[in-house]
């Protein structure tokens, strides 16, 4: 069984002395009924010594604990595992898109030069040019 506390351990002999009817199981459980005790956890599992206590509720409950534990875990996992793949995806299709564009300006620019429009092809190419050149040179967040 788990360690109890000096304080509850004290409780308990007094109680055990006092009502010597009572076994020391019986003495442990009204010292656990009476005392409060506020504790604060972050994790996934129980203390240590809460374990005996949920071994006493129910044999099996200390595995099905760690048993959902677990499979919280791999569900987050695949969660994380799907934003991943789709936040991918999506970079590639966009980078797919850019490309096509940025072709069909320097095409459109091209033709336009080839038009006798010089000017206007060349500020067509270097609008495109220029805009796929600060989307790498951008900063990421």
């Amino acid at each position: 069984m788990a360690k109890e506390k000096p304080q509850n351990e004290q409780l308990t002999k007094q109680i055990a002395q006092q009502y010597p009817k009572l076994s020391n199981q019986q003495a442990r459980s009204i010292v656990r009924t009476v005392s409060q005790s506020v504790s604060f956890r972050s994790g996934p599992y129980p203390s240590p010594q809460d374990y005996e206590y949920y071994k006493e509720i129910d044999p099996d409950l200390v595995e099905q604990m760690k048993q959902m534990v677990l499979d919280e875990q791999k569900h987050q996992h695949k969660l994380d595992t799907n934003l991943l793949e789709k936040d991918y995806e999506i970079a590639r299709r966009g980078q797919w898109f850019a490309f096509s564009i940025f072709g069909l300006v320097v095409c459109l620019g091209a033709y336009s030069i080839y038009s006798d429009m010089e000017w206007g092809g060349i500020i067509i190419t270097a609008i495109g040019v220029g805009g796929i050149i600060s989307q790498f040179l951008r900063k990421r967040k």
